[in-house]
């Protein structure tokens, strides 16, 4: 099941423009507002309805693609209002029809692909019209998980999430982008891969990535630096850092350190948190560094905030040269 050569790399390139101007507002600002995805949510589809149609898959995998459509737009707040359906409202009537349309593809696919050979399915050597119904149901699948996860609070970051699955709609399978290149050199045997992980879980790997790398590398430095000094020190060492007073000023960061005072506003102790309080997160940076100056303190900890879905813009570039780790290592099992 492969995309045609102009399609697969025009995927590429527009995963690297979304990403890109997503990462820089996210570095820049801490925020993605929706109407980016919004805007680059209708090549995405374009692209995929594209490649269904030039590559004649059946009519069910082309209504299939509006359940990933349905899902996807409900993260931007894009969903369906039966009880305004008298009322002429078009971008309701589309995202009705949205839901429909994928249903009959879900229905049609159940109907027609899932009595077959799954041992053939997971080598790949299935019809195409089944290997694509069963990609877009696992892209389905794992858009959901996605949300799930987000909804749970196990990843906080909105635009994280909007990113995983913008991605999934835009590459529901690595059939749909071109093989990676370590893939095509003798470093790794094509045929030794038989199953890998969906594109927008290794984006996401190899985007996490930094954050394995990185508390190592901390702490060493605040070791060499001698800012450990106590056990409340030692709990955020690796992945905070000591700073004067006025090099917190003006920055994107988390201050963790916090003053300790009595009912009568009296300084007890200076503690450390692993994140900031709720309470500590109303005030502003200069509100804080003021009362740390009322106490005479002069060197605070804090933490970088981390704008993941610029780490997510630099991982494309392992995702399209190297692929999948996960599925490289099992093959030299």
């Amino acid at each position: 099941m492969n995309s045609t050569f102009a399609l697969d790399y025009a995927r590429v390139f527009l995963l690297i423009s979304c990403l890109l101007i997503a990462g820089k507002s996210d570095f820049s600002n801490f925020l993605v507002k929706n109407k980016h995805w919004i805007y680059f949510s209708p090549f995405a589809i374009l692209l995929l309805i594209l490649d269904v149609i030039i590559s004649k898959y059946s009519v069910w995998n082309l209504f299939m693609v509006f359940i990933l459509i349905s899902i996807a737009a409900s993260t931007v707040n894009i969903l369906p209002n039966l009880r305004e359906v008298k009322k002429i409202n078009l971008t309701n009537y589309l995202i009705i029809s949205c839901y429909i349309i994928g249903i009959i593809g879900l229905c049609g696919g159940i109907l027609n692909y899932t009595r077959i050979d799954y041992y053939s399915l997971v080598l790949g050597t299935e019809n195409h019209d089944v290997m694509l119904w069963w990609t877009l149901l696992s892209a389905s699948l794992s858009m959901i998980f996605y949300i799930l996860v987000w909804k749970l609070g196990l990843i906080q970051g909105g635009a994280d999430i909007k990113a995983l699955i913008w991605t999934t709609l835009l590459i529901p399978s690595w059939a749909f982008i071109p093989q990676p290149y370590i893939y095509q050199t003798s470093f790794v045997d094509k045929e030794d891969i038989i199953m890998q992980l969906p594109p927008s879980f290794i984006l996401f790997l190899w985007g996490s990535s930094v954050f394995i790398i990185m508390p190592p590398i901390y702490l060493v430095r605040n070791i060499m630096q001698k800012n450990i000094i106590s056990l409340s020190d030692l709990k955020i060492a690796w992945h905070a850092k000591k700073v004067i007073l006025s090099e917190a000023l003006g920055k994107n960061i988390w201050i963790l350190s916090e003053v300790l005072t009595d009912d009568e506003g009296e300084y007890i102790t200076t503690y450390n948190r692993f994140l900031p309080s709720n309470e500590s997160e109303n005030k502003t940076i200069e509100e804080k560094i003021d009362i740390f100056k009322e106490h005479n303190i002069e060197k605070i900890w804090v933490t970088t905030k981390h704008p993941f879905v610029t780490y997510l813009f630099i991982a494309i570039f392992p995702l399209i040269v190297i692929g999948d780790p996960i599925a490289i290592i099992l093959s030299f099992i």
